[in-house]
């Protein structure tokens, strides 16, 4: 019996650190003859909460089947795999390209191979659909990247763990993922936050963020979630 699509998770029990879960999950596909070579890579991914699965052929029928975020194939040993479109589906596709990747590439995204683990990391996230925030309207669910906000149960999980915020931190973390990744001041935030007839300074707001920040871990000089805009306000991370 073939081991191809075998759950990557199966095999990789220790990827994830302890006391971590993930609640919701994006599935990402992964195409390649040597799997060994992006072991890293998938750990990494698993990590993040991302369900993934193995291929080691892009002509695998069950694939036509499966509901992907995210289809990504290794061509750095020169073999010739253009993904048939109702395997994607819906999905992006990221070619992984190398020296010996054989000409012309399909067309999609592509990826120098071997590449830094969170530039390969940045690029599979942007394309998976985690840069924007993502809503989940019947389970009132927030997602941005790694981070899922839980509406109805007041619950922030940051890489499948649980963060505790304070309700500001909370409320202002729910305004900046519903700003559809648009810059806002401190004065409309403050509004949407505690109305408009709240008259304290707007330097509380650079508190929360401070506070808000450290809590995901977030470097203020190089940002993943929330990014500074000078002399205007704040916006969601590239």
């Amino acid at each position: 019996m073939s081991d191809v699509g075998q759950p990557i998770d199966a095999l990789n029990a220790d990827a994830f650190p302890d006391g971590a879960f993930c609640d919701t999950t994006r599935r990402i596909v992964v195409i390649s003859p040597f799997p060994a070579r992006l072991q890293g890579l998938v750990s990494e991914l698993m990590a993040r909460c991302y369900d993934v699965l193995m291929f080691h052929s892009a002509k695998e029928s069950v694939l036509s089947l499966l509901q992907n975020d995210l289809v990504v194939v290794d061509l750095t040993w020169g073999t010739e795999e253009d993904v048939p479109a109702q395997a994607a589906g819906s999905a992006d596709c990221l070619y992984l390209v190398g020296s010996r990747t054989v000409q012309p590439v399909p067309e999609g995204h592509t990826l120098a191979w071997p590449s830094a683990l969170e530039t390969a990391l940045a690029k599979i996230e942007a394309l998976a659909g985690q840069s924007k925030p993502q809503t989940d309207a019947s389970a009132d669910r927030l997602r941005f990247k790694d981070v899922e906000m839980d509406l109805k149960r007041i619950i922030v999980l940051h890489r499948g763990a649980k963060i505790d915020l304070t309700k500001t931190e909370f409320d202002l973390l729910r305004v900046l993922l519903t700003s559809d990744g648009g810059v806002l001041s401190r004065q409309e935030i403050m509004e949407a936050i505690w109305g408009d007839g709240y008259f304290g300074g707007s330097n509380s707001i650079d508190v929360h963020i401070k506070s808000l920040r450290q809590k995901l871990g977030d470097d203020p000089k190089r940002p993943v979630y929330i990014a500074t805009v000078r002399g205007v306000g704040y916006r969601l991370g590239e």
